[in-house]
């Protein structure tokens, strides 16, 4: 089999029974070893009436699995000074486990027992119930998660799985049961439509054996799918959520975006870092943040994915002061699909974003990271390497064109949540 001594170089292993291998060389020197794997149990599918049950799940296969309780588990986990760690998303759940290479053969069994064999104890499912209550809490009563929750809510129609934050509500939380959790885990967690991505010095011909044990009949079941409502979410384009008792105005303005597919996605990803992706560099920062001192924080974030996406320009900001961010946020948005943005900026925002890749291979936890990127959105096995080409050869005039498509000024929402409904900007002077 082929081998690769690039982390930037990713190697595709052979199907084993519907689950892909994606194998990955740590970066030079590392001592330690990553695995992940990554299925189609998003909160996007979370059954009618069950909103929160995918991330119960998720969290809940982390918590004890097989032999293991929580304790246990842990105590296991910690001997081996290894890590295990979830996360969510509408499209996917991951499971990864860090720890010392040279004990990848033992960490890998035990991904795949959390994977495969959550316990679903009953004071576990007690516990991150509880957790994710408060997080509810939390998301309803600040202001930047609040801002976040109804920008989605404006964009996205009943039923799609982009529109929530898979937390739920206190009523669904309540009608989850651990018969629920387990049919989900069944029918979610399986290998088809999965990946399993693993960053260990060892050759691929040497990984393929010890997976092929740990997840072996592991279920292939047809993997399900997203259901994508057409539509729009919310009317109106400007929401205000008054949240008396807080210090701070968040202000988002968005829309939907492309996904990560799209032959525009490098020309995109350059229009989001030129608006505020790339920090100390970008214009939200320099006009909001920097000259205006108008904000706490001022940036933007595109988020492609498989089926479609986002974009969010963001502020946080006081409560005398938001009348006059949300208008300098429109206008630097607008103003990139309006004018070309110039070669010299263009190449300082691109290089700043070329000179991160290498700093991503100074750990294997962060080189994993891009492993698992590639791999879930199934690009090709030299994609990193690839990267710096395909942005240098975008032009300023695509850039534009890009800003246009995917951060659509024109269409967008606005959200502004925080002590809103009470005092007035004081006058300029």
């Amino acid at each position: 089999m082929g081998e690769t001594r690039d982390p930037l170089r990713v190697e595709y292993g052979p199907d084993l029974d519907g689950l892909t291998l994606v194998r990955q060389t740590p970066p030079a020197g590392a001592a330690s070893f990553s695995a992940t794997y990554v299925g189609p149990a998003g909160w996007g599918f979370d059954p009618p009436g069950g909103a929160g049950t995918a991330r119960l799940v998720n969290q809940l296969c982390a918590s004890a699995a097989g032999r293991l309780d929580r304790i246990a588990l842990a105590r296991e986990l910690d001997r081996a000074g290894a890590t295990l760690n979830f996360q969510t998303s509408p499209e996917s759940a991951e499971l990864t486990v860090w720890g010392p290479a040279v004990l990848w053969r033992r960490l890998t069994g035990l991904l795949a027992d959390v994977v495969r064999r959550p316990r679903f104890d009953a004071d576990d499912i007690a516990r991150v119930r509880r957790q994710m209550r408060e997080r509810q809490m939390r998301e309803g009563t600040q202001p930047a998660s609040r801002a976040d929750r109804e920008l989605l809510r404006q964009v996205y129609p009943r039923g799609h799985p982009y529109r929530e934050t898979g937390l739920g509500t206190p009523d669904s939380l309540g009608h989850v049961s651990r018969r629920s959790l387990v049919r989900f885990h069944r029918e979610h967690y399986t290998a088809a439509d999965a990946t399993l991505v693993v960053t260990v010095p060892d050759r691929l011909s040497l990984v393929v054996p010890v997976v092929r044990s740990a997840f072996g009949r592991f279920e292939r079941d047809r993997a399900p799918r997203l259901a994508l409502p057409d539509g729009r979410g919310g009317t109106g384009r400007e929401h205000r959520i008054d949240l008396p008792g807080r210090a701070q105005v968040e202000v988002r303005l968005g829309g939907r975006s492309i996904a990560r597919d799209d032959p525009d996605f490098p020309a995109a990803f350059l229009a989001n870092e030129v608006l505020g992706g790339r920090p100390l560099l970008s214009r939200l920062f320099q006009r909001v943040r920097e000259k205006g001192g108008l904000a706490y924080h001022a940036s933007s974030s595109l988020e492609a994915m498989r089926f479609g996406g986002y974009w969010v320009a963001q502020a946080g900001t006081g409560e005398d002061r938001w009348r006059r961010v949300v208008p300098m946020l429109e206008e630097e948005v607008a103003e990139l699909g309006r004018r070309t943005v110039s070669a010299t900026a263009l190449r300082v925002i691109r290089e700043s974003a070329i000179g991160e890749i290498p700093l991503a291979l100074e750990s294997t936890a962060e080189a994993h990271e891009l492993a698992v990127d590639l791999a879930y959105h199934r690009l090709p096995p030299d994609h990193w390497i690839r990267w710096p080409a395909s942005l240098r050869s975008v032009r300023p005039a695509q850039v534009r064109a890009a800003a246009v498509r995917a951060l659509d000024a024109r269409s967008a929402v606005r959200v502004i949540a925080g002590p809103v409904g009470r005092k007035r900007e004081s006058p300029r002077r």
